[in-house]
């Protein structure tokens, strides 16, 4: 990473600065506390690419806590699932960038994910909602797109 990729990274980690245009949705979500386990899931997967391209794509990152709240044993089959895990990793990915005024526009519509799946937007007052999962915080633009923080992790999608 370069000084200046690095000087703007922590800059939208640590400042609350909502812009960056040389980090990408990969290295903001490695350099992320509190993204640890959906980082881990994107390396281990091998499902980078779509993370640190240059193609724009919205990401609806489920928060460590988020991952805290499924079962045990769903988990576990996730850490011996590669496959899973990539399926997992499409499945909050959705290619464009989506920010929440957008997302409030489609409410009642489907965003197709790069696994295929549908994730229906809702919105009541503030809260807007994506697959059933809520974002939380503000959105970050990265160079190649948008990323959300998720109060749940999406549904994993059938093979």
């Amino acid at each position: 990473m370069t000084a200046r990729a690095a000087l703007a990274l922590s800059l939208c980690l640590f400042a609350g600065v909502r812009a960056s245009d040389s980090v990408t949705l990969l290295q903001l979500l490695g350099a992320s506390k509190d993204h640890t386990v959906f980082a881990l899931a994107a390396t281990e997967s091998k499902e980078s690419a779509a993370l640190k391209g240059n193609s724009d794509h919205t990401l609806f990152a489920p928060s460590d806590a988020a991952f805290k709240a499924l079962p045990p044993a769903e988990v576990k089959a996730l850490a011996t699932d590669k496959a899973a895990l990539a399926r997992l990793v499409r499945a909050h990915l959705v290619p464009g960038k989506y920010p929440v005024a957008e997302l409030k526009k489609l409410h009642g519509q489907e965003l197709k994910t790069l696994a295929g799946t549908a994730l229906r937007v809702e919105v009541s007052g503030d809260t807007v909602s994506v697959g059933g999962a809520k974002l939380v915080g503000t959105e970050t633009r990265c160079a190649n797109g948008l990323f959300h923080v998720t109060s749940a992790v999406l549904p994993l999608p059938k093979e």
